[in-house]
């Protein structure tokens, strides 16, 4: 219970960041092909081994597959602002975001595939980034996820892309 002044009254406070990689995951599940498979707070890969013990567990918020293909995508409850695309600024992204996808990038997906960091449209991000390169064979794509679509912006991810966000049908031919 919070009180200011003389009225007191009921707060509840909700972990917002949970309830918005939950949302992001059910609405990705309803769009995937039946070929796919989505898993959210995947937990088989560690940072690094330790008097033979793995260490340090990573944990992306949801992990989609279909046959031998991975792609890691997480979830942020964070405003961006694509208008400050500055060196200083980095569009507000944290650099522990980045080191953490890098971490994701490197185990989960063998140093090689395609990321996305996915964050709530706002009136100033509602545009997907340029691609974000760790490595020629390593990408990550920054998105907005639009809250009341339930869909996320699909103006400039690859169309190889667009299935793993659930912006268009995978063919089941060969799955």
């Amino acid at each position: 219970m919070t009180v200011a002044g003389e009225w007191q009254g009921l707060s509840l406070l909700f972990p917002m960041e949970k309830l918005f990689e939950r949302y992001v995951a059910d609405c990705l599940k309803q769009k995937m092909a039946r070929s796919a498979t989505v898993v959210t707070q995947a937990a088989s890969k560690h940072l690094c081994k330790h008097n033979d013990c793995q260490w340090f567990e990573l944990h992306p918020d949801i992990l989609v597959s279909r046959g031998q293909q991975k792609w890691v995508l997480d979830t942020k409850w964070k405003r961006l602002n694509q208008f400050l695309n500055t060196t200083k600024n980095k569009y507000l992204i944290s650099q522990d975001d980045m080191y953490q996808m890098f971490a994701y990038g490197e185990r989960y997906l063998d140093g090689a595939g395609e990321m996305l960091l996915i964050y709530p449209r706002t009136k100033d991000f509602f545009k997907t980034l340029p691609v974000f390169e760790f490595s020629r064979d390593l990408r990550l794509w920054a998105v907005a996820f639009d809250l009341e679509t339930g869909a996320m912006v699909d103006d400039a991810l690859p169309e190889d892309l667009k299935p793993v966000a659930g912006l268009a049908p995978w063919s089941e031919e060969g799955s």
